[in-house]
């Protein structure tokens, strides 16, 4: 699991779309896709809006890159009442939850043991560039599973936050696990400076790319200080029973040293 440092749109542009489910040789009829996909059946509720219709797991591991070695991260031990947690805060980049340390429900051992999971880290990593300073401190890796549902019309669930943002984190990529009778959930992917605003608010000259997620592992990553980035609410589809949209959200950031304060 080595940085490559691939100068590809990634790098040129601040974004990239990928076709995983080709380039990884990957069908949705594949058993560990699919052992993958039946963990957002269970996903619990966002307990940070609960009325939402967006439900999550979080979880963070840390990858050596002089090694290739990735382990997961421990939970916050919970009470007997709850799931073990992991504590997730992005500052000041989600007005939503400014300066807030969310404690968000943590990933299942099923998830964390996923050969297609570690398949999608390694592929991620590799598309990333880092200075020599960065390279040698072991990196964060965040793991995200988010749906986002809603059970008929009129109703809508949207993504946090509901603007074009930045994550905080140097890199993320976002690989949809399915769509099923939805509506909505476009992505757009503007210039840096349009974070904060709606994307009907910035000049269209300022909007990079517009795209939708439709097929699984349709993909995409980001590199954050160059883009800001939105997904649209999903809403009902034409069909009966819920709308869905599943994807999963992976993020890298290296672990550098503490100012040291004091003598």
């Amino acid at each position: 699991m080595h940085s490559t440092a691939i100068l590809s749109g990634l790098q040129q542009l601040g974004y990239e779309r990928y076709d995983l489910a080709a380039q990884l040789g990957v069908s949705a009829l594949d058993e560990g896709f699919h052992t993958l996909a039946l963990e957002f059946d269970n996903l619990p509720v966002d307990p940070y809006a609960e009325s939402s219709g967006r439900f999550r797991r979080f979880g963070r591991g840390v990858l050596l890159p002089w090694s290739g070695e990735f382990d997961w991260m421990p939970e916050t031990a919970a009470d007997a009442s709850s799931d073990a947690v992991n504590r997730y805060q992005q500052g000041t980049h989600n007005p939503e939850y400014a300066d807030q340390v969310r404690q968000l429900p943590s990933l299942t051992e099923a998830i964390k043991n996923s050969s297609l999971l570690a398949e999608l880290i390694r592929f991620d990593f590799a598309r990333t560039s880092w200075h020599d300073e960065d390279r040698c401190w072991p990196i964060h890796v965040g793991v995200h599973l988010i749906k986002l549902s809603v059970a008929g019309p009129g109703a809508r669930a949207a993504a946090t936050p509901d603007m074009l943002h930045q994550d905080g984190e140097p890199y993320t990529f976002a690989h949809l696990i399915y769509r099923c009778n939805a509506s909505g959930g476009e992505n757009v992917i503007a210039a840096a400076q349009c974070a904060g605003k709606s994307p009907d608010d910035v000049p269209e000259d300022s909007v990079l790319a517009r795209f939708t997620l439709s097929r699984p592992l349709d993909s995409y990553g980001v590199k954050d200080d160059m883009v800001s980035h939105y997904v649209a609410p999903v809403t009902a589809g034409p069909g009966p029973g819920p709308s869905e949209r599943a994807i999963l959200l992976i993020d890298f950031t290296p672990m550098t040293q503490r100012p040291h304060a004091g003598p």
